[in-house]
């Protein structure tokens, strides 16, 4: 024997009213649902903009994008002591093992 906590209505208006309100509570709930996904997609879009912006900011800054700021000086070899300024140059030098890890 089946026991229900409510009995459903005995009343054929009030079940297709009880069905009715049921199917807009699972449409309102998956629309929900779709602007909560929007909004998360939103988010991290503007997240990963600020980051790309963040990001191209500070290779300006750097110079890695720059353009020459001497009329005569080439984009390779400019002129001044800035990070970007050695790009292309092979650095030669010399090291000293200090101590050697032995595999057991």
């Amino acid at each position: 024997m089946q026991y229900y906590i409510s009995p459903p209505p005995i009343n054929p208006l009030s079940r297709l009213l009880a069905g009715l309100l049921a199917v807009l509570a699972l449409v309102g709930a998956f629309f929900f649902g779709v602007f909560v996904l929007i909004f998360a997609i939103g988010l991290g879009l503007i997240g990963w903009l600020v980051l790309w912006l963040r990001m191209w900011w500070m290779r300006q800054k750097l110079g890695r994008g720059a353009e020459p700021k001497e009329s005569g000086a080439t984009p390779g070899r400019q002129s001044g002591s800035g990070p970007g300024d050695r790009q292309g140059e092979i650095i030669d030098a010399e090291y000293t093992v200090v101590s050697k890890r032995e595999d057991s």
